[in-house]
């Protein structure tokens, strides 16, 4: 009899349990309230985004109304190539070309197989290890940095897996081996999407873009914005945001303009997307934040507004890095030249609470400034935390104070335009 209640109670546990088995597990969820919850995934649909949350027996359903982004709770990040294919809209596309032809280039991404990209929507190609300080002030003419320290200017006329053409004085042939990046002069300012999309994140460290996506336990089926399909197995993917949702991250558009102006010579500290300048996370205390904007003072960072989001919201705090006690900043938020906030003297180990701003209908232009404070602009390395645009602006918000206000006099700081 014993034996007999244990094979039941077997069956019954196994009956449990296979319900729950087609769910993804490992992932937090977060929503358009910008909350957390970790949870499984089961499937994203034309209804949106099936979850278990963790604890609870049944699963619920997150409308695209109300979901942002879901991602992996840890990520077994494995780059598959060497070079990494930086799009205008933000895209990254690990993998290396194939051919350039009629100005359009043909990429091998190993996750999702050849793709044909639009050379004036290719902002750089950069080798793995490498980085390109001005990355979002483009040059007039195709640049080429090689491996050596070399630099070469032209056109690129022709890039395969094995070599580079440039068209200078006459055509020189590069091999692709020794290249360490190239930047493209831009053809064509980005074009700004209003439309709801979705932004995947790889375990290859890639970013694609999709139009419109489904999935379940084993792939992700992405409608890329040319209409073409694709298929991602599930086990490669890292994350998946929306893309002009009820929160568009700052980080994920593409701005306008971004100016960088060092205090001393010609030191440039570009700004990092997701990662403060120095390219470390994003941190404050113990809490590590995916999203947010690392910059260096000066910094200027505009970002163009449709009036299809009722309000902005971001927190902010000096960089966490081994140095820091003497960097001092003040803090600027801009909606058409009109100051909405400032702060004119910010100090280290201080976490702004979180703002949330008005944004008019009829606004154009959102301007985020990091100036120089009270001291000689040293250690003013600076985190924009979670900057946000939301389609809706929450029933209540805190004060938009700093949480600890600095004492002394403002410093007398120069406008810059």
């Amino acid at each position: 009899m014993n034996r007999l209640l244990a094979y039941a109670f077997c069956l019954l546990w196994l009956a449990f349990l296979i319900p729950h088995a087609v769910a993804d597990a490992g992932w937090v969820l977060m929503t358009a309230d910008v909350q957390q919850q970790p949870v499984s995934l089961q499937q994203i649909g034309p209804t949106g985004v099936r979850v278990v949350p963790v604890n609870a027996a049944q699963p619920i359903t997150i409308s695209f109304d109300s979901f942002l982004q879901i991602d992996r709770t840890s990520q077994a990040r494995s780059p598959g190539a060497n070079l990494t294919l930086i799009l205008l809209n933000g895209d990254r596309l690990t993998g290396h070309p194939v051919s350039a032809k009629d100005e359009q280039v043909t990429w091998h991404s190993p996750s999702i197989g050849d793709l044909t990209v639009p050379l004036k929507q290719i902002r750089a190609l950069i080798r793995y290890g490498s980085s390109i300080e001005n990355l979002d002030q483009p040059p007039t003419e195709d640049k080429i940095l090689l491996s050596n320290g070399d630099t070469t200017k032209g056109i690129v006329t022709d890039i395969s897996e094995s070599r580079v053409i440039v068209q200078a004085a006459a055509p020189t042939e590069i091999p692709l081996d020794s290249v360490n990046w190239i930047q493209f002069a831009l053809a064509a300012k980005p074009a700004v999407r209003t439309d709801r999309g979705f932004r995947i994140r790889l375990n290859d460290d890639s970013l694609i873009s999709a139009a419109s996506l489904e999935a379940d336990d084993q792939k992700i089926t992405l409608v890329l914005p040319d209409g073409s399909k694709r298929e991602v197995a599930m086990v490669a993917a890292a994350g998946i945001e929306q893309l002009n949702g009820p929160v568009s991250w700052l980080s994920s558009g593409t701005p306008q303009a971004i100016v960088q102006v060092p205090y001393f010579g010609g030191t440039i500290w570009p700004t990092r997307m997701d990662s403060t300048v120095g390219g470390k996370p994003i941190q404050f205390g113990d809490r590590i934040y995916a999203r947010g904007i690392g910059v260096h003072a000066y910094s200027r960072i505009d970002y163009a507004l449709d009036g299809s989001y009722e309000a902005f919201r971001t927190q902010y705090a000096i960089a966490q890095d081994e140095k820091r006690q003497y960097a001092n900043v003040a803090v600027r938020i801009k909606i058409d030249g009109k100051t909405v906030h400032e702060q004119p003297s910010f100090t280290a180990d201080l976490l702004s609470p979180v703002l949330v701003l008005d944004l008019p209908k009829d606004a154009k232009m959102l301007r985020l400034e990091v100036d120089y404070g009270q001291a000689n602009d040293t250690q003013d390395r600076f985190n924009w935390i979670e900057p946000a645009l939301l389609r809706k602006k929450p029933p209540q918000t805190q004060p938009a104070t700093p949480t600890t206000q600095n004492t002394g006099a403002a410093p007398s700081v120069t406008e810059r335009r």
